[in-house]
């Protein structure tokens, strides 16, 4: 799994998140300015999300190899 500023998701969260900024900030209505707001809390949340599942799924996956080796190495033993 690649780190979190190398990935592609970051970056796509990132620019979706700067554009969110901008509109709110630069917006002339308050509609503009709430569906910035919206889009910045929606990237960087989704990506949060997203990459606590990865992460997750990742160490679940590594304890499941370990506990099948231990095993193996009982079954092996006995």
């Amino acid at each position: 799994m690649r780190r979190g500023f190398k990935s592609t998701e970051f970056w796509i969260n990132l620019v979706g998140m700067l554009g969110g900024f901008l509109l709110a900030s630069m917006g002339d209505s308050t509609w503009s300015q709430l569906v910035g707001g919206v889009l910045a809390a929606v990237c960087g949340g989704s990506y949060t999300i997203g990459r606590s599942m990865v992460k997750g799924n990742e160490a679940l996956g590594a304890a499941r190899v370990e506990t099948a080796i231990a095993m193996a190495k009982k079954l092996k033993a006995s």
